[in-house]
């Protein structure tokens, strides 16, 4: 018997990455070695430090019992530590909220927050998972351009007041995903201001804070009167390589950190003890290996010079690890690009407009591979765009 998936299930579509992936296996099967540029995981092993702290918790027996919602007290108090010493911001006791991985946060919110037929403010181009909760909340999603002609940050003067009105949350991602920009702390100034003006949720993605590269990442807390309007979430995942272990928090604003808090409680659960003492043990002894990660992505974007060097244009990227890459002109449609790049040079990057409808005309690199394949990728992805006919729309 097959059973049809809800509305819900099935508005949300599949991700671009799944149907890429499948694509990627089918190729392999036929003995075919993919150059894979387009996944967002990280490479590097956890730090070999918090695996050792991981090793020694898994002994004690108290750590396999349910965990606290929302965060034990270790990991809470660790937050604070880290953030007090990082971005000089104070954090109260309930302002701090620990979660699965930052995806159960992004997904929560639209449902804790929002009603349907609510507007919430996403970017575009974006990371895929804001629209995940949003679809399912049954809100509405408007989307704020990012546009290069504006460092990609969006101007919240072309936000129409009948839609700020509606609005009850906004979703920021600096360092971006896809496009590594940048913001700057008097940017997260007007946006607090906007939430507090139009009474509307400020939610930044923090999730590349530490992969910054000429100068640090500021946090939206920072921000004057940025706690009484929103939250940050931030992610083991890529400041320690921790991808799989599924540990992320949420803090800021004390009465959207209950909502989130009540929300996962109910849906998600707790994170396993062992995961957040060493999640714990991460955020305030790894300094000098952190350094030497952010030194290790700033050498894998200077391949990009190949690139640039045969034409394309680079965005110039603040952080994170990716490279957001300007198609000639002669190319039209990134969809096209990236799937017989795929099939004929077997080299696999996700077209720009996989994030939105103002990612048309660009495909995203992830530094997430050796310097010396990404240079072969590029050396690839060149050759490629070099056999393509003028005008004719066609690859060879």
């Amino acid at each position: 018997m097959q059973f049809k998936a809800s509305q819900r299930i099935a508005q949300v579509g599949q991700k671009y990455l799944a149907i890429q992936q499948k694509q990627i296996r089918s190729l392999e099967k036929q003995g075919m070695k993919v150059i894979n540029l387009g996944r967002g995981n990280p490479d590097q092993p956890t730090f070999p430090q918090i695996v050792a702290k991981a090793k020694s918790e898994l002994e004690q027996p108290q750590n396999y019992g349910y965990p606290p919602y929302g965060g034990n007290e270790n990991l809470k108090a660790a937050i604070r530590k880290f953030y007090a010493a990082e971005y000089q911001v104070t954090l109260a006791a309930d302002e701090v909220t620990v979660f699965s991985g930052s995806t159960a946060a992004l997904t929560a919110l639209p449902m804790a927050l929002a009603n349907s037929g609510d507007v919430i403010l996403t970017p575009d181009p974006a990371f895929f998972g804001y629209h995940i909760g949003i679809t399912m909340s049954g809100a509405t999603e408007w989307r704020m351009p990012l546009l290069a002609e504006n460092n990609y940050l969006p101007d919240l003067s072309l936000i129409p007041p009948e839609i700020a009105q509606k609005a009850k949350l906004m979703f920021l991602n600096y360092p971006h995903n896809p496009t590594g920009a940048g913001a700057t702390s008097e940017f997260f100034e007007r946006v607090a201001a906007f939430g507090l003006q139009h009474k509307i949720a400020i939610v930044h993605d923090f999730a590349y804070a530490d992969l910054s590269f000429a100068k640090p990442a500021p946090s939206f807390l920072q921000s004057r009167r940025a706690k009484e309007t929103g939250i940050e979430i931030y992610t083991l995942s890529k400041t320690f390589n921790m991808a799989g272990w599924r540990c992320a928090f949420a803090v800021g604003n004390a009465s959207i950190i209950k909502l989130l808090k009540t929300y996962i409680q109910n849906s998600v659960g707790g994170t396993f003890n062992v995961v957040q003492n060493a999640g714990s043990f991460a955020l305030l002894s790894q300094k000098k290996q952190r350094q030497k990660l952010r030194a290790l992505y700033s050498k894998r974007r200077s391949v990009m010079r190949v690139l640039e060097e045969n034409g394309f244009a680079v965005a110039h990227s603040a952080g994170t690890f990716f490279s957001w890459v300007r198609l000639p002109a002669t190319i039209k449609d990134e969809r096209q690009f990236a799937a017989e790049l795929l099939k004929q040079k077997q080299v696999a990057v996700v077209p720009g407009s996989a994030f939105g409808k103002n990612g048309q005309g660009y495909f995203r690199i992830s530094l997430v591979t050796s310097t010396a394949v990404l240079l072969t990728g590029c050396k690839r992805i060149v050759e490629f765009v070099k056999d393509y006919h003028e005008g004719s729309g066609q690859f060879d």
